[in-house]
């Protein structure tokens, strides 16, 4: 029987890469989008199904996940993708940024573990991190705290659900040639090459590789934050 699949924020750069390597991977996806339709539809073309759905709101994604229950598409397989940063100092950040940033990038990987528990038994949840906790970047404030809170998650979901064979890890990205890395200030991204054991930016698509193994291949890893950076 094939894994079934649910992708939070599959529109965006490195979503749209982990949905097409499940697809390649015999897995039926889902995924929620909400700006970026023309790639939501190419996505669509492939073989995924999209859910426009603003994550900021945890109704209209606990009403997903029953939907999916009910038409035999309940996923074994939670990977969360969706994340949102703004450049901005402290003092420029306001609550609403925070509250939007928390709503998203944390909240919405909880309330999809929450609604999806029972499916998840014997499954795999995978949870994207633009920050690990060994290197020092400049991110904003509130981001860095979002992507931290995920580490913390993780562990503590895998010792709850571990008993059900839930699987729950945090993949820690470096920048990357596209996304969110694009807010890094230029001389962040000349360090970090100058640095790196591979002296390169990463690929979206060498990132969802990595998640495709993580999600479908990964029986015994749990509660761990994988850095994917490059070598640094």
């Amino acid at each position: 029987m094939p894994r079934q699949a649910l992708v939070l924020g599959g529109s965006g750069v490195i979503g749209s890469e982990v949905v097409k390597a499940l697809l390649q991977g015999g897995v039926i996806v889902d995924f929620t989008w909400l700006n970026n339709a023309p790639r939501a539809r190419d996505l669509e073309a492939l073989g995924a199904r999209g859910h426009a759905i603003d994550l900021r709101q945890s109704g209209p994604l606990r009403a997903l996940a029953a939907r999916l229950s009910d038409e035999g598409r309940a996923p074994d397989l939670l990977i969360h993708c969706a994340a949102i940063s703004r450049r901005a100092s402290l003092g420029q950040l306001t609550e609403d940024d925070w509250d939007d940033a928390f709503h998203i990038n944390v909240r919405s990987a909880f309330v999809a573990c929450q609604a999806l528990e029972r499916s998840l038994r014997g499954g795999d949840v995978v949870l994207l991190s633009a920050l690990d906790r060994g290197q020092s970047l400049p991110l904003p404030a509130h981001f860095a705290a979002t992507q931290g809170a995920l580490g913390g998650l993780a562990m503590a979901l895998s010792r709850e659900l571990g008993p059900a064979q839930v699987r729950v890890n945090v993949i820690a990205l470096g920048p990357l040639e596209q996304g969110l890395s694009r807010e890094l200030p230029p001389g962040a991204l000349d360090d970090y090459l100058t640095f790196s054991a591979l002296r390169r930016l990463g690929a979206p698509a060498e990132v969802a590789r990595a998640i495709r193994w993580l999600a479908l291949e990964n029986r015994y890893l749990s509660g761990k934050v994988i850095p994917i950076n490059g070598g640094i």
